[in-house]
């Protein structure tokens, strides 16, 4: 029993002398670093470290919704018609006819969203940091704008004629997968070598240092289709500033989609062209759901994770340390 009462009042002098102001120093903490995190640390235990105040999971409803609806008009639909009707009295040409004419409805109308908020006349809450304009778009939206439009011109196009041909009019998906993982490797690229933005790329101005792509789609997307606002992209550059555990964080996930996205993206592109058409069809809407799919529910473990780590590390004073090992 003596050896019991001993043994907790050691523990209990362990967390006394636990560090939790901001100001403590690293070397006043009493552990390793190595132990097993027992709790996330509450925000009283985390000062100095911005916060994002954007939960996810109170938006689930809509998010659900949304993601819904984007499948079923990327994957699902497209697939379900082609191989529905194939077997029906329609000719091949009004088949696709009926598939061109549901592709963009959701994707349309969400995107016509993202112009009236970017565009208010007296309140630009949805804009960039930094922007006056009110026809100053995000960089997402002009990245979307141009993916629409040639995935659009390429339906139209291919559907034309008597007898479309199929290979084509299963390529707007995967075409989209390798723009966005140029794109991601060009803005790591530039990220690595500390280049300045040759423009401006939504709240970074030009000049300043490009950051990873995967940044400048959370802040657009959460800004302006979660209705945060200008609040979560101040939120979001003053986190990144802060942490560089939060910095490398993003720089990773920027490469782990950007070399995926490219290898089913050229990948799909490939079998497209080297299968039976029948084949293709369903392998070229299918396949981009499929790594999307895979890639977002190990970002999501990924991300946790990763935040659970950045804020014992916060709490544990090693702060300054860590800056230190890793300043991307």
């Amino acid at each position: 029993m003596g050896a019991k009462m001993i043994d907790d009042n050691a523990r209990a002098k362990h967390v006394e002398t636990t560090p939790t102001d901001s100001g403590a120093d690293a070397s006043m903490s009493t552990t390793t670093g190595d132990e097993p995190v027992q709790a996330v640390p509450t925000r009283e235990e985390l000062p100095g470290l911005p916060r994002l105040n954007y939960n996810l999971w109170h938006h689930k409803t809509k998010l659900s919704i949304v993601a819904g609806l984007l499948i079923l008009e990327s994957s699902i639909l497209p697939i379900a018609l082609f191989y529905g009707l194939r077997f029906s009295d329609l000719r091949i040409g009004l088949i696709f006819a009926v598939i061109t004419s549901f592709f963009g409805i959701v994707t349309g109308i969400e995107y016509g969203f993202r112009i009236l908020k970017l565009t208010r006349k007296h309140d630009d809450n949805f804009r960039p940091l930094g922007t006056t304009s009110r026809w100053c778009f995000d960089y997402t939206h002009h990245t979307l704008g141009i993916g629409y439009f040639y995935m659009s011109a390429l339906l139209i196009g291919a559907s034309v004629p008597h007898t479309p041909p199929i290979r084509p009019l299963a390529m707007p998906v995967c075409l989209i997968v390798i723009q966005a993982g140029a794109q991601l490797v060009w803005h790591g690229w530039m990220h690595a070598r500390h280049r300045p933005a040759p423009f401006r790329i939504s709240s970074v101005p030009k000049g300043q240092r490009v950051r990873p792509l995967v940044y400048t789609l959370v802040e657009d997307i959460i800004a302006v289709d979660g209705n945060a606002g200008k609040e979560y992209r101040a939120a979001l550059d003053a986190r990144y500033a802060a942490s560089a555990h939060f910095r490398r964080l993003l720089v990773q996930l920027n490469w782990f989609w950007a070399v995926g996205a490219l290898v089913d993206g050229i990948g799909t592109l490939v079998v497209i062209w080297t299968v039976p058409e029948v084949v293709a069809y369903g392998i070229g809407w299918g396949s981009p759901l499929v790594f999307v799919t895979i890639w977002t529910v190990v970002t999501v473990l990924w991300v946790r994770r990763s935040l659970r780590n950045e804020k014992t590390w916060w709490v544990g004073g090693r702060r300054e340390n860590w800056t230190e090992k890793y300043t991307a």
